[in-house]
């Protein structure tokens, strides 16, 4: 109990002492022609008396409040003044505000996927009957032109015999027959193997339009289906998209054609580079964010579909009027820094922030170029211009002679 009230006392006398060394200093700087407005408890500085005496809370003595300050006017500006020496004491370190590059990294998080603008879906051309399958799991590769199942149909057999009698009566009729059976799906060499097909053979091939491996199959052997039923989706995934969501705070500094460094944990090697194909117009309504596509080729194969992988945005870096982020002190969205008007002169101003950098804010108003801002210990700066703020404050102060200090 001893020591706590020990620790208390010492306390109490570092902020006395450092409130009073403060308006002496005031003093001091206007030649000791100022006048004592009140006093006031440095630890309770609603405890106000037009004379000397002891706070009426900690028993510590009341220090005086001088009128005006330090040859500035507190009316029209927010002064915080430091003794001489007190700065260096306290560690306040100050910057430039300067036109530089706005470096900003930018670390992201994704997924591997298959580049849909290659996605294909192959469906049924004719109703029919499909008898067999060639391909009947997926995850199975198919390059274009190959068997995917076989279909009996009425109406492909219909249209190859009207062909095949075309062929031998009317070449004119036989150009349309022929379009018809490409219509239903025949390639060129089925179509010219037409004539020289068996009575008994019955069944017409089924053949993948393009090369890929197959993510979906919604048909089994004996399945009927119907013209334009889906029988088969392929996925082409020699070309993958990287797609990362991109945050409101970082998407003024993304634009299309920026490279960006992938790297896959599931993958040996080194990085991949490539560039920023495209960027959604909108942002998710609750997410706040927005998709960003890069679009990486993958000839080997070793991008997995749906993969986890990260990367990095090398960023562009114009030149701005920057001050360290560390200098801004934020309050209701609002930052606010303190500016060096002279050694232990410090004035409080609200700055208007654009974008933030790695270590720098850039700021379009409130601040010009080669002004110095406070950058470490603007805190304690900040909490002694609250109290002066309170210690200004337009009050009546009673008179209760030498110790007639009151409590608020």
């Amino acid at each position: 109990m001893m020591k706590r009230l020990l620790l208390f006392l010492t306390a109490a006398a570092l902020g006395g002492g450092w409130f009073w060394m403060r308006h002496f200093h005031k003093n001091q700087a206007q030649g000791g022609a100022a006048r004592i407005s009140f006093y006031q408890s440095p630890m309770h500085p609603w405890v106000k008396s037009s004379q000397p005496g002891q706070c009426t809370v900690c028993g510590m003595n009341l220090v005086p409040v001088y009128e005006g300050g330090a040859g500035f006017d507190h009316a029209s500006r927010d002064i915080v003044m430091l003794p001489p020496g007190s700065p260096a004491v306290i560690g306040v370190a100050t910057a430039p505000a300067a036109v530089q590059p706005l470096q900003r990294t930018l670390r992201v998080a994704g997924m591997i996927g298959e580049d849909e603008s290659r996605h294909g879906v192959i469906a049924a051309p004719v109703e029919g009957r499909i008898d067999g399958l060639a391909m009947n799991h997926e995850g199975q590769a198919v390059t274009e032109r190959q068997p995917l199942a076989t279909i009996f149909s009425r109406t492909l057999l219909a249209a190859a015999q009207d062909y095949q009698n075309a062929l031998q009566k009317d070449p004119a009729a036989a150009v349309l027959a022929k379009r018809k059976l490409e219509q239903y799906g025949l390639v060129e060499e089925q179509i010219n193997a037409i004539p020289q097909r068996q009575p008994d053979n019955v069944y017409f091939g089924l053949l993948a339009h393009k090369t890929g491996v197959i993510v979906k199959s919604y048909v089994a052997e004996g399945q009927y289906v119907k013209e334009g039923d889906r029988l088969f989706e392929i996925a082409d995934f020699k070309r993958m998209w990287f797609m990362f969501p991109a945050y409101e705070q970082d998407l003024p500094f993304l634009q299309k054609g920026q490279v960006v460094r992938v790297s896959v944990p599931g993958r040996p090697g080194p990085e991949l580079k490539a560039r920023i194909a495209g960027i959604s117009p909108g942002s998710g309504e609750m997410s706040r964010s927005a998709m960003v596509r890069v679009v990486l080729e993958n000839p080997d194969g070793q991008l997995l579909n749906k993969s986890y992988a990260e990367g990095t945005v090398e960023l562009d870096a114009p030149e701005v009027l920057c001050i360290p982020r560390s200098a801004a002190l934020w309050s209701s969205g609002q930052p606010r820094v303190y500016v060096e008007q002279a050694p232990g002169a410090y004035e409080a101003r609200q700055v208007k922030a654009g974008r933030t950098g790695d270590t720098l804010l850039e700021v379009l108003s409130g601040v010009e170029a080669g002004e110095r801002v406070v950058t470490r210990s603007h805190f304690l700066m900040d909490s002694q211009a609250q109290l002066d703020a309170m210690a200004a404050a337009p009050e009546s102060v009673p008179d209760h002679g030498q110790s007639g200090a009151t409590e608020r």
